[in-house]
């Protein structure tokens, strides 16, 4: 089973990867951008939190966060503030790339159980057993086999919201300072595979 919550206007709702990875400064990662940022944000009256609650994600060493809020606060304040606090930026960029498109549910937490103490119950649950992963589930709807509450309210795919990325293996190419001519910035100077049959 998966638990899905869906961000209401008083909660902001955060994917920490690696809580534990050390940072520049020695300590970890969310210690230095979980705990004291949001520390020093409610100190210095930035953010009036009336609760916080913290979850173990699908990935080991990965958490969850939920932090309700006194009074509601707009999508993309709560959007920036999901980022400024810790939590995963390609997650952040997608949900706010969402937002601006007008997508339902720009911001959500899938949890592999219920969270603990919680003050409401999950907005959906669907019958997977795994982490949902966004290019098997788009394989997997094209086929009309996928998760209906991924469809339903993750359908929007990266490559949808920002284009493929090809991610081949290429050479750098130096760009000049100044005005750069967009030609450097669509040239593609694959690798070529050591290993790849020359035709003969």
């Amino acid at each position: 089973m998966a638990y899905w919550y869906i961000a209401r206007e008083d909660e902001l709702l955060l994917d920490l990867d690696t809580y534990m990875r050390p940072t520049a400064k020695g300590a970890p990662w969310g210690e230095m951008f979980f705990r004291r940022r949001l520390r020093d944000a409610i100190a210095n009256g930035k953010l009036e939190v009336t609760g916080v609650w913290l979850t173990r994600s699908y990935t080991e060493s990965h958490y969850q966060v939920v932090i309700k809020l006194y009074r509601t606060m707009s999508q993309m304040a709560r959007l920036v503030w999901q980022l400024h606090l810790g939590s995963d930026l390609y997650r952040g960029r997608a949900d706010m790339m969402r937002a601006v498109r007008g997508y339902p549910s720009a911001s959500l937490l899938i949890l592999p159980s219920e969270i603990i103490d919680f003050y409401r119950k999950p907005d959906e649950v669907c019958i997977c057993q795994e982490k949902h992963t966004t290019i098997e589930q788009v394989r997997l709807d094209e086929n009309g086999a996928g998760c209906p509450v991924w469809h339903k309210h993750r359908g929007m795919s990266p490559w949808e919201l920002f284009g493929k990325n090809e991610n081949l293996s290429e050479r750098m190419v130096a760009l000049p300072l100044g005005n750069v001519p967009l030609r450097f910035i669509m040239e593609r100077h694959v690798e070529e595979d050591a290993n790849a049959n020359d035709g003969t």
